[in-house]
């Protein structure tokens, strides 16, 4: 019998693949911290070939229900042997991956057979879209659009109490904190597009617009176009602007599959994740490194954004204090864990 989301791994199968990418690459696999109902959250540390390297970070799977996100940031990995795009990468960066930055989200899709309201599927376990919940730049507000975030709980785009007050999201930002990395590349689906950090200035807005080519011309099957705006952009507490203003990264949002591949698919999806997610996930995964590496190896050409990153939000660090259930796991953070193989 099939399962219900085949091809794409129960939540035990998503782990076991990274332990096995990780021994093949002799990389580390490290627990950064644990998710709101105590699952792992797994780091893939790939050491650089050149000493004092830089390093780069790659992240899937923040919404819940985006798996194929994940099957990239897994991709990556199994591509790296045999993929000289990747080898170039290598000697010149340390390779950080996070797989699945949500894993309450896809334990939780996974046993509903990917049915459900977006509300259900995308957030955490505490209802939070975690993708809204990291800290705006300072002296910015959250604009009242449509998608950018709701102070609601059960909304689909709930932003959560406060800041970083969702455990997945404060051990990721403390990650980035003792392991700075100079560049960023955030998994998602299904908009067929890269969307880069909202900038402030114009160098940074042609920065990105080269960073975003650099990706498109990489794909060899489906190229992406760039979605951003100087003026309808806004802030909605997204991780790649986190990434940009608080930790100096040049960062993007990779939106892995189309609008128009899903209707394809499906003019009626059976159900959500069928709607977010492509049947074959191989030819997006074939398609989508390649605009990741690009981007990250042009990123590693370019001086560090030319505004300074902001100091976090006042509020933002007010809430690690109402973090109680994870103060014992922060130590995690910045240790090295290698992980049993079963």
């Amino acid at each position: 019998m099939t399962a219900p989301l085949a091809p794409y791994p129960t939540p035990e199968a998503r782990d076991a693949l990274v332990r096995t990418h990780a021994d093949t690459l002799r990389a580390d696999v490290l627990v950064y911290g644990q998710s709101a109902e105590g699952r792992p959250l797994l780091a893939v540390r790939v050491p650089a070939k050149a000493e004092h390297a830089r390093r780069v970070l790659v992240t899937g799977n923040i919404h819940g229900l985006e798996f194929v996100s994940c099957l990239v940031a897994l991709g990556v990995l199994e591509a790296l042997p045999h993929d000289p795009a990747l080898e170039r990468l290598r000697t010149r960066a340390e390779l950080w991956v996070v797989p699945c930055a949500n894993p309450d989200g896809y334990a939780r899709t996974f046993a509903a057979g990917g049915t459900g309201r977006l509300a259900e599927l995308r957030p955490n376990a505490r209802g939070v879209d975690l993708n809204r919940n990291f800290p705006l730049p300072a002296g910015h507000e959250r604009r009242r659009y449509p998608g950018a975030g709701s102070h609601r709980p059960g909304a689909a785009t709930y932003v959560g109490p406060a800041p970083l007050s969702e455990p997945e999201t404060w051990h990721l930002d403390v990650l980035m904190r003792d392991h700075p990395f100079c560049a960023a590349i955030n998994g998602h689906s299904f908009m067929g597009k890269v969307i880069p950090a909202r900038v402030l200035t114009r160098t940074d807005y042609r920065t990105y617009a080269r960073l975003c080519a650099a990706a498109s011309a990489a794909q060899p099957l489906v190229r992406y176009g760039r979605l951003a705006s100087p003026i309808l952009d806004a802030f909605t507490g997204e991780i790649e602007d986190h990434q940009h203003h608080g930790h100096g990264m040049w960062a993007a949002c990779l939106e892995t599959f189309s609008l128009g591949a899903s209707l394809r698919q499906h003019l009626r999806a059976p159900n959500l994740f069928w709607r977010f997610n492509p049947r074959d996930p191989g030819p997006w995964v074939q398609n989508d490194v390649p605009a990741l590496t690009a981007f990250l190896a042009a990123a590693l050409d370019q001086p560090r954004p030319s505004s300074a990153p902001h100091a976090r939000a006042a509020q933002g660090r007010s809430a690690r204090s109402a973090l109680p259930s994870v103060t014992a796991a922060t130590d995690l953070a910045s240790k090295r864990v290698r992980m049993a193989t079963a």
